[in-house]
């Protein structure tokens, strides 16, 4: 049975609501245990659905000939490579070969090259370890595809007891239920996608439990738990920053949440978090790019609190002048809020970097009185949902009731920390708040924010239904003032959970439809949208070139080449040197070979030795021998389209050049998608071949931005490769259409040229 709310006056027995409803407590835990079994298996299913397309696409890419290429189709997107060739190392290596993995390693020479990188103080280990482990036969591409869902499952019962112990059985059934289905609790977790965040998040979550029991209960070992789960999140993601700022602040506001005879013992419970988390931080740091700087900073601010209010202990024990006759409390209040301003103004002194930095000063950003780097501003995900209409709805859609009550619900939390003197929502609250702050200021914290907005939510439906938390006897005047507030209580409760239902309604049709036809990115866009060309290309890559041949591409695409194909690029996802893909950036915007020539020989790069690649969707028409780089809505531009982050990188926009126009055609990129098409019958193939008939090999015309275009004769580069990838359905049928007498197919055009010298 519940207890009463510490500090509220002593309040009447009630059954909590569900126990009313249904009678015998123990069918209700066992009916509540079975449906959170299942909604975690539900949780699963949703996020494994692409694993069943990833398998499809595999079978066939095995019969049209990639070889062991065809094990790509289950890496989704870009990041997740390598996690997978990490893994792929350790577990060929052993564990321990992890501080190996430094740039003296010649096998890390294959990304950033000439430097290589060093993945022991750079990449976090925690998913390279765990995907190493593969149990049973279980090849490392299918089990690293397989561990977003299950730890996307794992936070379902991790969030059902936390909630369900705060907030009550209701509560916990509503959190398992929205965070087993919800998109933006799915977009991170699903299979293929290895991403930082969703693996960290149960973690994260079981560190606000931990940490929320600690200050109800004023428990320091508790506490200190709570800071090694949180700081565990050092060894997963770069997010162990936003735990170090909210140990931080539920440190400086908890005394302000207790009687004051409370507020020694709660502010050691907060230096016991600090202790936690830096011990585990410390460990963290000697093997990824964890910074035990954050620790540092964590411990001083969970030390702070604790010395301002023994100091105010001691001054009102020795009647000090000015505080034996003002109320503490009042005192500790406007220190915390000038310690507060005061720490906010001095976060980047403190450490504060990144991603989150700028989430906390987007306004600024939004004001342009302050800016990401040029290439930082091209990433999507860290554009804010308040710069376009169309990232707006995004973020609504996909953050479902999270987006719209995750506010509410939150300050309704804070309300009751700081003015029921209830502690242990603290920490939920402000997680809750900070990060649907941070989310608007960039898409980046979508899924933590709608993973954290799901559980306040989740407890504000637990506190609003009639409890054992029922309205105190001071405050019931009357029998019918308290069934008034009973009748109201519940049917706020009615309708919440109504909007509940409604929205996992919604929500689960958006989560299905996102994930049943999802494949991995490199081959295509849906089960009905896919293509084999790049696994071919990876293939011939690595069997036609010698294996100090260097691969100039995008920097998208760098992981790609390099895991696939084994070759040496000069630049990945990981973007750690913002130099390298400026002068790449450079490169393919360049208006004169000379330009680019002198680009690749400051890059180290050797003639015969370099091979530049190209690619984008186009219409063929075999027929005449005409391609038309034409953008239909369900094949987007892929590197023209990019053109615009290359020129804004290398500052060109500000010198008049944007995409289609005149000075962008005589950049180095245009010309090479302008004229490779018309040496097809030299150096190109489609692919996969006989599923289509071609009268002749000729490519004779290809338009682009609307306007035929004609060969350019180049100095330094040739034509070494140029593949028409065909598009094809779920049953490997080629995708077309039929206008004016003509078939046009659609077809991804992958285009490599050499640096002859």
């Amino acid at each position: 049975m519940a207890k009463a709310v510490r500090g509220a006056g002593k309040a009447e027995r009630r059954e909590p609501l569900l126990s009313r409803l249904f009678g015998n407590r123990v069918f209700l835990a066992v009916a509540a245990a079975s449906i959170v079994a299942l909604l975690t298996i539900l949780a699963f299913y949703i996020r494994a659905l692409p694993y069943q397309n990833y398998n499809l696409i595999y079978h066939r890419a095995l019969s049209l000939g990639p070889g062991d290429k065809a094990k790509f189709a289950f890496i989704d997107a870009n990041d997740p490579w390598i996690e997978y060739w990490l893994a792929s190392y350790l577990r060929s290596h052993g564990i321990g070969s992890w501080t190996r993995l430094t740039t003296d390693n010649p096998d890390t020479h294959i990304f950033w090259y000439p430097w290589g990188r060093d993945f022991s103080h750079d990449e976090f280990p925690f998913i390279p370890v765990v995907g190493a482990l593969a149990p049973g036969g279980l090849d490392t591409a299918r089990w690293i595809s397989l561990i977003p869902p299950i730890f996307g499952a794992l936070m379902v019962p991790i969030a059902y007891i936390y909630i369900r112990r705060f907030y009550g059985e209701l509560a916990g059934l509503t959190a398992a239920l929205l965070l087993a289905i919800l998109p933006a609790s799915c977009s991170r977790t699903f299979a293929g996608f290895v991403e930082k965040t969703g693996i960290a998040m149960p973690f994260f979550i079981a560190g606000l439990a931990l940490y929320s029991e600690a200050l109800r209960r004023r428990s320091l070992p508790v506490a200190f738990a709570a800071g090694i789960a949180m700081g565990f999140i050092g060894f997963i993601w770069g997010g162990y920053a936003i735990a170090a700022i909210l140990i931080a602040i539920t440190s400086l506001l908890a005394p302000t949440a207790v009687e004051w005879r409370h507020a020694p013992a709660i502010a050691r419970a907060g230096v016991a978090v600090g202790i936690g988390f830096l011990a585990i931080l410390a460990v963290a740091s000697r093997y990824g790019p964890a910074s035990i700087k954050y620790g540092e900073a964590v411990l001083l601010g969970t030390l702070i609190p604790y010395i301002v209010v023994e100091l105010l202990e001691i001054a009102g024990r020795r009647k000090v002048h000015g505080v034996a006759w003002r109320r503490p409390e009042a005192i500790y209040r406007i220190v915390a809020i000038a310690l507060l301003v005061l720490g906010i103004a001095a976060a980047p002194a403190l450490g504060v970097r990144g991603r989150a930095l700028f989430a906390m000063a987007w306004p600024l950003r939004l004001a342009g009185e302050i800016h990401l780097s040029r290439l930082a501003e091209t990433v999507a995900e860290h554009s804010s949902p308040l710069m376009s209409r169309g990232l707006f709805l995004t973020f609504v859609r996909e953050g479902n009731i999270a987006a719209l009550l995750a506010p509410v619900a939150s300050l309704y939390l804070l309300y009751r920390s700081l003015r029921r003197r209830e502690p242990e929502h603290l920490p939920l609250s402000l997680a809750a708040l900070g990060l649907y702050y941070a989310v608007l200021g960039m898409l980046y914290f979508l899924q933590a924010s709608s993973v954290v907005g799901i559980l306040s939510v989740a407890a504000l439906v637990g506190m609003l239904a009639p409890s054992g938390r029922s309205v105190p006897k001071r405050l019931a005047r009357s029998k019918r003032l308290e069934r008034s507030s009973y009748e109201l209580r519940l049917a706020a409760t009615i309708i919440l959970v109504i909007i509940v239902l409604a929205a996992a309604v919604v929500g689960a049709k958006t989560a299905y439809a996102m994930m049943r036809s999802h494949i991995a990115s490199i081959t295509g866009y849906s089960v009905n949208v896919q293509q084999y060309d790049w696994l071919h290309m990876l293939k011939e890559i690595e069997n036609a070139t010698s294996k100090d041949t260097v691969i100039v591409a995008w920097w998208d695409y760098g992981y790609w080449i390099s895991v696939g194909a084994h070759r040496p690029t000069l630049a990945d996802g990981a973007t750690t040197n913002a130099t390298q893909i400026r002068l790449l950036a450079e490169f393919f915007t360049s208006t004169s070979e000379d330009e680019a020539v002198n680009i690749l020989k400051a890059l180290h790069l050797k003639p015969g030795k370099t091979l530049i690649f190209v690619h984008d969707n186009a219409l063929y028409d075999p027929a005449t021998g005409s391609l038309v780089y034409s953008i239909d809505a369900r094949l987007p531009s892929i590197d023209i389209a990019k053109s615009w982050a290359m020129l804004h990188i290398a500052g060109k926009d500000e010198q008049g050049f944007e995409v289609g126009n005149s000075k962008y055609r005589q950049t180095l990129i245009y010309k090479m998608f302008a004229s490779a098409p018309y040496h097809f019958d030299k150096v190109g193939e489609i692919y996969p071949q006989n599923l289509i008939h071609v009268k002749g090999k000729r490519i004779t015309s290809v338009e682009l931005f609307g306007e035929k275009t004609s060969p350019y004769s180049f100095k330094h580069f040739k034509p070494y490769r140029v593949i028409l990838g065909l598009y094809m359905d779920s049953r490997g049928r080629p995708l077309a259409f039929a206008a004016g007498g003509h078939t046009y197919y659609f077809v991804q055009v992958l285009i490599l040229y050499e640096w002859a010298g």
